[in-house]
C-alpha cells in the first residue's frame, strides 16, 4: 500500500495543470457555462476530457499527461472555437505538456455567430408585420436553412447562421385587402437569377435586408386524396415548396390548396404502412389531382462485392430525405425499413476496409449522385437497392514539416476534386511526429494543404496543394511543406 500510495505522489508532481478563461470577444466578459474539450493529438497515450467553465468563464483541469494537445469550446450561440487561433473560424494551434510543465494557462476569446437583419415593407415602405421570411445557401445545390416571421414593425432577425454565402426571401401570402404577394428575393425579383447573395462571416451582421414582395396571383391547386390502399389506415397529404410546407388533407376526400405560389410543388402522401409522391410545376391553377397512399414495401438493399460474384456483407447506412424545402434531419436506416417515396441521400458509415463505387435502383436502374459523401437517388414505393463494395479502398499518408522538422498537430486538409470543382473535403490533424492518414479513399484526383490559417472558400486556398492521383488500392505518400501566413 506504502508503494502504491508513493507511486501515485510521484505522478501528481509530473502532473499538468492546464487551465484559462473563455471570454465574449465583442464585449470581454466571461463565458460561464462554456463546454471545454482538451483533446490528445494521435499518439498521446491519453483521454480527451471535457468540463465547464465557471461563473467567471475559468476553468482548470487537472493532472494532465504529457504529450501534445488541442483545447476547443463550444457555447450556443457561437462558433466553436480553438485555443491559439490566428483568426476566428480558423484551427488553433496545439500545444505540448512536457515532464517539465507546472501549469498552462490559455485565454480563448469567442465570437458570436453571424446574423442577418432586415425589414419586409409594402409598396409605401411600411412594414408588413408578421409576414415569413426565407434563408437559402447561395451555393448550389440550393438549400432553404432558416425561417422566421417579421414582428409588428416588418422586421427580421435571423441569428446564429454558419459562416458563408446566403440568399434571402419574403414568402407568399395575402394582406388583409386580399392582394396576393409572391416570394421575392433581395434585392429585388422573383427569379434567383436576379437574387443578390451576400457573404456572412464570424462576429458579422447583415444589415438593412429590405424585402419589398412583388404583386402577383398565388395559385391554386385542387383534387382527390384517394382511399389508402390499406383499409382504416390514416393518412395525411403535405403540400411543400421551396418556402415551407403545410399539411392541406387529412384523409381520403377533396383537397384545395390556396396562396401557392408559382413553381415547383411537392404533394407527399403519409400514412402507417402507405405514402406517395407527387411532384408538380404550378404555373397555373391546377385540378384534379389524384393523390394516392400506396402499399409501401421495406427497402431491401443488396450488397454486391466489386469484381466478385459473392455478395458483399451489409454495413450501416444512413438516411435523409431531401425535399424542396430543404434537407431533412440525417438517421439511420433500420433494416426493413419502409421509406416514404421521394428524394433521399445515402451514405455508407465511412471504413479502411471498403469504399462504395455505386449505389442504384434496381428499379430505376439510374446510379445515385454522389455529394460529398451522400448518394442522392429517387425512391418509389418500392425501394430495392443495389450497393456495389469495393474492399481495395485507397489511402493517402503524409507528413507536414516546416523548415525541416516535423509540425504536430498542424491541421491537414484534403480534397476530393472533379471536372465541376470540389466534391468532397476532409480535415484532420498529424500526429506527434507531423504524420497523418486518411484510408477508405475511393479513386480520384486529391488536393492537400496544410495551414492554421485554411478558408474553404478561398477560390486560391488550394494553389500551394500538392496534388496526387489514386488509383483503386494505392497508398499514395506525399511529403507537405507547412502553409505559413
Amino acid at each position: 500500500m506504502r508503494l502504491f500510495i508513493a507511486a501515485l505522489l510521484a505522478l501528481s508532481l509530473h502532473a499538468a495543470v492546464v487551465q484559462g478563461v473563455v471570454l465574449d470577444d465583442e464585449t470581454g466578459n466571461p463565458l460561464a457555462r462554456t463546454l471545454v474539450l482538451l483533446s490528445p493529438l494521435p499518439g498521446t497515450p491519453a483521454a480527451a476530457l471535457t468540463l465547464r467553465t465557471g461563473e467567471r468563464g475559468a476553468f482548470s483541469i487537472l493532472s494532465v499527461r504529457t504529450g501534445w494537445y488541442t483545447l476547443k469550446t463550444s457555447r450556443k450561440g457561437f462558433a466553436d472555437t480553438e485555443a491559439g487561433q490566428l483568426r476566428a473560424g480558423r484551427p488553433g494551434l496545439p500545444f505540448e505538456v512536457t515532464a517539465d510543465t507546472q501549469s498552462t494557462f490559455v485565454q480563448i476569446r469567442m465570437r458570436r455567430l453571424p446574423a442577418a437583419l432586415g425589414s419586409v415593407l409594402d409598396e409605401n415602405s411600411v412594414g408588413i408585420p408578421d409576414w415569413p421570411v426565407h434563408l437559402y445557401t447561395a451555393k448550389k445545390p440550393v438549400r432553404r436553412v432558416a425561417e422566421i416571421k417579421t414582428d409588428d414593425r416588418g422586421n427580421f432577425r435571423l441569428g446564429a447562421l454558419d459562416p458563408g454565402t446566403y440568399v434571402v426571401r419574403a414568402g407568399a401570402g395575402v394582406l388583409d385587402e386580399y392582394t396576393s404577394l409572391l416570394p421575392t428575393y433581395y434585392k429585388y425579383g422573383t427569379a434567383l437569377s436576379t437574387a443578390e447573395s451576400f457573404r456572412l462571416r464570424l462576429g458579422d451582421t447583415a444589415q438593412d435586408l429590405t424585402l419589398r414582395p412583388v404583386k402577383g396571383k398565388l395559385l391554386e391547386i385542387s383534387g382527390v386524396l384517394g382511399p389508402p390502399y390499406i383499409p382504416d389506415t390514416p393518412e395525411q397529404l403535405t403540400l411543400i415548396t421551396d418556402t415551407g410546407r403545410r399539411v392541406i388533407a387529412t384523409g381520403p376526400g377533396p383537397f384545395t390548396a390556396t396562396g401557392v405560389p408559382p413553381g415547383p410543388v411537392e404533394l407527399l402522401v403519409e400514412g402507417v404502412r402507405c405514402g406517395g409522391y407527387t411532384r408538380l410545376l404550378a404555373d397555373k391553377d391546377i385540378s384534379a389531382v389524384r393523390a394516392g397512399c400506396l402499399r409501401l414495401e421495406p427497402t431491401a438493399v443488396d450488397w454486391r462485392m466489386q469484381d466478385s460474384p459473392r455478395p458483399a456483407r451489409a454495413y450501416p447506412v444512413t438516411a435523409r430525405r431531401v425535399d424542396l424545402d430543404g434537407t431533412g434531419p440525417s438517421r439511420p436506416l433500420r433494416p426493413g425499413e419502409a421509406l416514404a417515396p421521394g428524394n433521399w441521400e445515402l451514405m455508407v458509415e465511412p471504413s479502411a476496409e471498403y469504399y462504395i463505387t455505386s449505389i442504384r435502383s434496381l428499379f430505376s436502374g439510374e446510379p445515385a449522385t454522389r455529394n460529398d459523401g451522400w448518394f442522392g437517388l429517387f425512391l418509389s414505393n418500392q425501394a430495392r437497392l443495389s450497393v456495389m463494395v469495393s474492399s481495395r479502398p485507397a489511402a493517402l499518408s503524409g507528413v507536414v514539416s516546416s523548415g525541416g522538422k516535423p509540425v504536430a498537430g498542424a491541421a491537414v486538409y484534403v480534397e476530393l476534386f472533379g471536372p465541376d470543382g470540389r466534391v468532397q473535403l476532409w480535415a484532420l490533424r498529424t500526429s506527434e511526429q507531423g504524420k497523418f492518414i486518411l484510408p477508405g479513399l475511393s479513386p480520384g484526383r486529391y488536393r492537400t494543404v496544410s495551414s492554421f490559417d485554411f478558408d474553404s472558400d478561398d477560390p486560391f486556398v488550394m494553389e500551394k496543394a500538392v496534388a496526387i492521383a489514386l488509383k483503386e488500392g494505392d497508398s499514395g505518400n506525399i511529403a507537405i511543406e507547412m502553409n505559413l501566413p
